[in-house]
């Protein structure tokens, strides 16, 4: 293992490697990690003769070994027709393959296998349902006691997913936030889960992928709390410092209209702020204030990319096109980036090769109706 120590993106300041959530300015943490001892590794062992599995990319986690359901590694589809029809060469990343049918189990592999390592009994984490139908898989297969706060209008289909795995389910009144705050009040009992710092280390191997299997021009992410698009230009960064990618992509973030601190923060050059309350059809990505919001912020400028928002009869049309025109059955947050694409695609230079995370499944979220905004 080689990660190495622990730094608040805030503030500056440095912690040693253990686990730890917030720094004491309260900032979001981020796990630093020895690149020389990698490039030697992968000199050792290079990544071309690996399997083909989300182990391939172990030297760049932050725990020795993963607790896994076989996740990650997921098709990157030609979108065909929707691309002849933008002029595009555009790709879908079907993060919907993963064992529970969303990009949360990347994360999940990595954090349950930090709550092993640290000999943790009990696991928490809040989520909106994708990432505590994730995490509560993966508890499952380790041991664990897992308990999930959540909304009080998650879909009831992931509470379903959640409740299916064993874990105890705790519904509050309000949004995310509030329940992020119950879970962080619990974490000196048990081991807290969710969009902090280990998360963000095992989700990054999207980026790994996506810089091997197609080297992308743009990469368009649908952010919530921010972490999927943090994780992404950390992980572009890495290969490419380590030389194994050519030139970095230029980032979109895509949020919904109700629920867009990050995509506001970069419009209208303010600093984030939290809303009174979020609010959009998109579940997985309604957040009053985003846990990774700096990062996710900071990605899209340094990759010299831009945001856009989407109201949600965009997410719910882009939603039928993902499926009647390529075949990809998204939730409404999943379909996200194809609504962010429509809207900004004549902003692209055409034949720009074009990837975007489709990043849960439709069967979580079957029979959304848009909301008022």
């Amino acid at each position: 293992m080689f990660a190495s120590g622990i730094r608040c993106p805030a503030c500056g300041r440095s912690y040693p490697l253990a686990p730890r959530w917030r720094c004491a300015c309260l900032g979001n943490l981020e796990i630093q990690f020895d690149y020389r001892g990698i490039r030697k590794r992968l000199r050792a062992s290079p990544l071309r003769g690996r399997a083909w599995t989300h182990d391939r990319y172990r030297d760049f986690f932050p725990v020795h070994s993963l607790v896994t359901l076989g996740e990650g590694c997921t098709p990157l589809l030609p979108g065909r027709n929707m691309g002849k029809e933008l002029g595009l060469s555009l790709f879908f990343k079907n993060e919907s393959a993963n064992p529970t049918a969303s990009f949360k189990d990347r994360g999940s592999a990595v954090e349950v296998g930090a709550a092993v390592e640290a000999r943790a009994q009990r696991v928490v984490c809040a989520s909106t349902g994708n990432m505590g139908a994730s995490v509560a898989a993966y508890a499952a297969v380790a041991g664990l006691h897992c308990t999930v706060y959540v909304p009080a209008d998650a879909r009831v289909t992931k509470l379903r997913q959640i409740q299916a795995a064993g874990a105890k389910l705790v519904r509050v009144r309000g949004g995310y936030t509030r329940a992020a705050a119950l879970a962080e009040a619990r974490s000196p009992r048990s081991f807290l889960l969710g969009d902090y710092l280990y998360r963000r280390e095992g989700t990054k191997s999207v980026g790994y992928e996506l810089a091997e299997q197609l080297q992308p021009a743009w990469v368009i992410v649908p952010v919530g709390n921010g972490v999927l698009m943090a994780a992404v230009w950390k992980a572009f960064r890495e290969f490419r410092d380590l030389g194994l990618l050519r030139r970095l992509p230029r980032l979109i973030a895509v949020q919904a209209a109700g629920s867009s601190t990050v995509a506001d923060a970069l419009l209208k050059h303010h600093t984030l702020h939290r809303l009174a309350h979020a609010r959009t059809v998109a579940l997985a990505i309604e957040v009053d204030f985003p846990l990774d919001g700096l990062l996710a912020r900071q990605a899209v400028e340094e990759s010299r990319g831009f945001a856009v928002t989407v109201t949600d009869r965009e997410i719910l049309r882009a939603r039928d096109l993902l499926l009647r025109r390529e075949g990809l059955f998204a939730e409404p947050a999943g379909a996200a980036g194809l609504a962010g694409l429509l809207k900004i695609h004549d902003r692209l230079p055409q034949g720009s090769r074009v990837a975007c995370l489709v990043t849960g499944h439709g069967l979580k979220d079957p029979f959304p109706a848009a909301r008022r905004q």
